[in-house]
């Protein structure tokens, strides 16, 4: 009886030392393993998944609406870093101005872009966002995965069918992609990693 009460009197102990501070729990929309919130500012860079080494990093470009894109293939880099809270990511520019915000993204075929407001004008962003944790026991390379309601494995890097813009989309679908602005032949299957600073 009294090693019973001692196991109980332990789980509860330990249940209550694990239990989230009410500032960390995680959003509804994020698995058990993801938050809404990141712990600061980051970079983002996609990861190829049939070749690991083939990297690339992600910043905004300008093409209407801000697209992420490789930084390699965009004329005019917007911004590079970025900041989650709320399930919505927050994209500091470069340079002054005001920040981009996440915009709704619509699969298949969903660009991951970004809205510039006007001056002084405040719009919140799109809240899908999570960022998930690897749990493997063997660690990885890259532990932080952006994803969209759980999802980190539908992202693809797909050329556009207009210019030399690598886009980051979400769902790609072979039938869908002319439909969007997309050369489907160049889309490679990727997993966009958040890349905090040291």
């Amino acid at each position: 009886m009294l090693a019973t009460a001692s196991l109980i009197s332990l789980l509860a102990a330990s249940a209550s030392a694990l239990a989230l501070p009410a500032s960390n729990k995680r959003d509804v929309s994020c698995p058990w393993n993801g938050v809404a919130n990141g712990s600061g500012p980051f970079t983002l860079l996609s990861v190829f998944d049939a070749d690991t080494t083939v990297q690339k990093p992600v910043g905004l470009g300008t093409n209407g609406l801000a697209d992420s894109s490789t930084t390699e293939s965009i004329a005019s880099v917007v911004a590079t870093t970025f900041q989650l809270a709320d399930g919505g990511i927050t994209a500091a520019p470069l340079t002054g101005g005001e920040s981009s915000v996440s915009d709704p993204v619509l699969p298949p075929n969903g660009w991951l872009s970004f809205i510039q407001p006007d001056e002084g004008v405040t719009i919140p962003p799109a809240s899908v966002y999570c960022e998930l944790f690897n749990t493997s026991p063997h660690g990885t390379e890259f532990p932080y995965a952006l994803s969209i309601a759980g999802d980190s494995d539908s992202f693809s890097l797909c050329k556009s069918s207009t210019s030399a813009q690598e886009l980051i989309i979400y769902e790609a679908t072979e039938d869908g992609a002319a439909n969007a602005g997309l050369d489907y032949s160049t889309c490679e299957p990727v997993h966009v990693h958040l890349i905090y600073a040291d």
